[in-house]
């Protein structure tokens, strides 16, 4: 039987072998099937709308055509990994490494370990010069009031503590410590970078709406 090489959107297998399960007509008068397909991974399925009249993609599952023809979409799609916004590079690059990893069976300890990478950039950055020699417990607590509240310093000492384990404990870190670990490290940086950036932003439309209002002569 054919199989098609797909990125799973369930189990985030990459390259992994899918295949058919059937496919009907998108509609009579339109060349156009939706394809049917599992994942020999995980066992979850995905549909496909090939651009291709039913009896050739019929003909492909059979194995007598080389390809079923193009693919007009895919659903589910794979979810796209997204950072809060506003974090700087280096920051948001450790961020999406750690969910690349927490997407991946058997990549929780990687990912605990990225999230607090994710949480130590951030924390030296946000001092403002170069950090050297201290413990990142240590950091965390010399991040001034303006731009640490006690609640995202509870966060990023969570993250640590835990990442820590991950490092260091011979038990593997579970899938969902790992998410855990994720939803810390995102509230800090939305709290650190994307809040702040939100209202100065807020701040200065409404600065420049007060500019344009007209001004009376009477």
């Amino acid at each position: 039987m054919p199989q098609l090489s797909l990125h799973c959107p369930h189990c985030h297998a990459e390259k992994i072998g899918f295949s058919p399960r059937g496919a009907v007509a998108f509609k009579p008068e339109v060349a156009a099937t939706l394809l049917f397909l599992q994942c020999e991974g995980c066992g979850h399925g995905v549909i496909q709308v090939i651009s291709s009249w039913y009896q050739f993609v019929a003909e492909w599952a059979q194995g007598t055509v080389a390809s079923p023809g193009t693919v007009l979409g895919m659903y589910p799609e794979p979810a796209q990994p997204n950072c809060p916004a506003h974090v700087p590079d280096n920051v948001r690059n450790a961020f999406l490494s750690g969910v690349d990893n927490l997407n991946r069976s058997g990549n929780s300890n990687a990912a605990a370990l990225m999230f607090r990478r994710t949480v130590e950039i951030a924390v030296k950055l946000l001092l403002g010069k170069p950090q050297t020699g201290d413990t990142l417990a240590n950091l965390i607590g010399k991040l001034p009031d303006n731009l640490a509240t006690p609640a995202m310093k509870s966060w990023a000492h969570h993250v640590r503590l835990d990442a820590n384990d991950a490092a260091h404990e011979p038990e593997e870190f579970s899938d969902k410590d790992a998410q855990t670990l994720k939803t810390f490290a995102e509230m800090f940086l939305t709290y650190a970078y994307t809040l702040p950036e939100m209202l100065k932003k807020a701040g200065g439309e409404k600065e420049l709406t007060e500019t344009q209002k007209p001004t009376s002569n009477s």
